[in-house]
């Protein structure tokens, strides 16, 4: 990991590496192209393709990326209920637990309409009528996704939630994804991955529905196509590669500070691993726990490639200078391991999700705590909030003004209309005062 010395620096590094552009991937699509693009170039195109061609053209775009496609991309139902069947009772009794929880979470948080005391003024609260859930296939099947994306949208109250899959070929996906599809309660699966998904869920296609909002992590590609799709079809958010901050002092066992990093190491070469630590003894009893954990795992590879890609280990002097320092880097995951963590939870302002002290370790979020993991990323805390049921309402204000209401608004009303120029705001005031008051 990179060694950073002094909460100054600390903060200055995150706020550079906030406003670094990304590194240049290029792709032709493995021939889908003749030239090599940028993920927005590419998303763009392959949005244009899908648009003009429908199932054409994701039959074509499916083909060059992975030299076949589906020849029917709906899952039927039937494949749908066998994998739940053939799931063992235990992997069922654990996605129905944290479908459970997701659920009570969720309902603790629906926005609710509301009226002023005298029926004058108030909002509505109204779900989407529908929404895709995507959910990357990559090399691990992220089961635990469609229950952190699906769940909330049905306690929103959602009539159609589409879960959208990469599979190869005439292959189904993973049958853990669609048990956990069944469980979570959506309603279709679609075998679809990467820009091409994105497209076809924003715009529809002869046998793809389009749908009012996407949710759901992505690669680059997939990211770029919901950055350009976004107006025509609402999107819940940008996500990057997956990051864990740890603040940890004397009294942690570096065990399990290695082990919360490596947990999102894991994930891709490109994650981010940060420790943010009181002591230079702290580091190093880190990183040789890190040799010993990564000895052991399956996907040692991934998580080495992490720590030395975008691994940083920040040493403060304080837990003050700690918490500013995450602030700073606003991440995905902030796990606070220090002996007085319960004191440094108001001081936190940016975080993905917080997780304080040694037992609500961020794994536990992962899968059946409750949050959604699904998470802002890249310092996009700092202005949004982690994927939850008030992403799949609208909040429509309502007036139900009487006479009277209106004749002591409307003077005010239009000596602001007319201040601005607008007199033709201002006479859809007048023509209703003059009326009440018979002029």
């Amino acid at each position: 990991m990179k060694r950073i010395i002094g909460a100054a620096a600390g903060i200055e590094h995150f706020k550079r590496e906030r406003n670094m552009p990304a590194e240049a991937v290029l792709s032709n699509g493995r021939g889908l192209f003749d030239d090599k693009v940028s993920p927005n170039e590419f998303a763009a195109r392959v949005i244009e393709i899908v648009r003009n061609e429908g199932d054409t053209g994701l039959i074509r775009i499916n083909t060059a990326l992975d030299g076949s496609s589906p020849d029917t991309f709906e899952v039927p139902q039937s494949e749908i209920d066998s994998a739940f069947e053939n799931l063992d009772p235990a992997s069922i009794q654990a996605f129905e637990l944290a479908a459970e929880r997701v659920r009570k979470f969720q309902s603790m948080g629906v926005p609710t309409s509301w009226c002023d005391g005298s029926g004058k003024y108030g909002e509505r609260v109204t779900p989407l009528g529908s929404v895709a859930a995507y959910v990357p296939g990559g090399t691990a099947p992220l089961a635990s996704t469609v229950i952190m994306t699906v769940v909330p949208a049905k306690v929103a109250g959602v009539e159609e939630i589409i879960v959208a899959t990469p599979a190869p070929g005439n292959s189904m996906p993973h049958p853990a994804v669609l048990a956990a599809a069944k469980i979570a309660g959506a309603s279709r699966v679609f075998k679809l991955g990467g820009a091409q998904a994105i497209a076809a869920l924003a715009y529809g296609t002869e046998s793809v529905p389009s749908v009012d909002l996407i949710c759901g992590p992505g690669s680059a590609w997939v990211t770029a196509a919901k950055k350009l799709v976004f107006g025509d079809v609402g999107i819940d958010g940008l996500y990057g590669p997956t990051e864990t901050l740890v603040i940890a002092d004397d009294s942690t066992d570096p065990r399990f500070i290695a082990s919360d990093l490596i947990a999102q190491a894991e994930h891709d070469t490109i994650a981010m691993p940060i420790l943010v630590a009181l002591s230079e003894d702290i580091v190093e009893k880190t990183e040789a726990e890190i040799e010993i954990q990564l000895a052991e795992l399956p996907r040692e590879c991934t998580a080495r490639a992490a720590f030395s890609n975008r691994g940083v280990a920040v040493v403060v002097t304080n837990t003050s200078e700690a918490v500013d320092v995450a602030n700073a880097a606003a991440p995905e995951h902030l796990c606070v391991l220090t002996a007085d963590a319960d004191n440094l939870v108001d001081k936190v302002t940016s975080a993905g999700g917080l997780f304080v002290g040694e037992w609500s370790a961020e794994v536990m979020a992962d899968y059946v705590a409750g949050p959604s993991h699904v998470m802002p990323t890249a310092g996009t805390a700092r202005f949004t909030s982690a994927l939850s049921v008030r992403n799949f309402v609208r909040v429509t204000p309502v007036l139900t003004f009487d006479d009277d209401t209106f004749l002591k608004l409307s003077k005010d009303a239009e000596l602001l209309a007319k201040l601005e120029g607008l007199h033709g705001h201002a006479a859809a005031s007048e023509y209703r005062r003059r009326h009440i008051v018979g002029e």
